[in-house]
């Protein structure tokens, strides 16, 4: 049986090993925390820094299929919600084909097409973030998506900033009770600030190379979110403008999360 299945590339790995390990050992305890371990639908392989997840149980009818790829890409949105503040970034695929996975006295085997198919294309993306096949893009449809290349397009894991452009229309300032009793300065916090990373990094990152494939990224939420885009980068990536009541500040002191209590949680 066919598989769907994610596959993700925690980029700029080697360095990290090589200038910090407590930042590695920090991703690490964010990968164990993630949601996706929790869930009997999925099976998760993890090495050095690739994560692995796909679906144990086969898919029936077709909103079984829609619920895979909806799942896959909030997998992917945690783990970016998890970074938020730690300058980490991934580059995903969700594509869907042969995959097979057992164990040989407790040594783990796996091997398939679409893992080989996700590895070569992967490296090839000259941007970051969740891209999926376009054989899959039938199958999501919580998630919006654009297209990158023939190949592939890319998933908005950003579902606030979703909110804020077509929900709101981008027509700022938004209502304090509108915000505050949807927490949408909760969730929105997270993704301005990795909205802003990527920003950063498409104007001072030192490889040109590594640069280009941020501005690559950029250009992509800034096409899909117009007005917020617009409105972030005049201010300098304070919310303050989308509801100025708002104690921002506050949501902002939240980031980097600590994720260190999962060590005593998986004693």
């Amino acid at each position: 049986m066919d598989k769907y299945f994610l596959y993700i590339d925690i980029l700029g790995f080697s360095e990290l090993v090589k200038n910090d390990t407590k930042i590695v050992d920090e991703l690490y305890e964010i990968i164990a925390s993630l949601n996706v371990h929790d869930h009997n639908v999925f099976k998760t392989i993890i090495f050095s820094d690739t994560i692995l997840v796909y679906n144990d149980a086969e898919p029936i009818e077709g909103h079984d299929h829609r619920y895979i790829v909806m799942f896959l890409c909030e997998f992917v949105q945690d783990l970016q919600n998890r970074l938020t503040g730690r300058n980490i970034v991934y580059r995903a695929i969700i594509t869907k084909g042969q995959f097979i996975h057992y164990e040989i006295n407790k040594i783990p085997c796996f091997y398939g097409s679409a893992l080989i198919d996700a590895y070569n294309s992967e490296k090839g993306i000259q941007a970051i973030g969740l891209f999926i096949d376009k054989s899959c893009k039938n199958r999501c449809v919580v998630f919006k998506t654009l297209e990158f290349n023939e190949k592939y397009d890319f998933v908005f894991t950003t579902q606030a900033l979703e909110r804020v452009e077509y929900e709101y229309e981008g027509d700022f300032p938004i209502d304090y009770y509108e915000v505050d009793q949807t927490e949408l300065d909760w969730s929105v916090t997270p993704e301005i600030i990795t909205l802003e990373n990527i920003y950063r990094n498409s104007i001072n990152h030192p490889e040109i190379k590594v640069r280009a494939k941020y501005e690559n990224t950029f250009k992509l939420y800034e096409k899909h979110y117009p007005k917020t885009v617009k409105c972030l980068i005049e201010n300098n990536f304070s919310p303050t403008f989308i509801s100025p009541k708002i104690d921002w500040q506050e949501k902002i002191d939240r980031f980097p999360e600590d994720y260190s209590f999962i060590k005593t949680m998986k004693k």
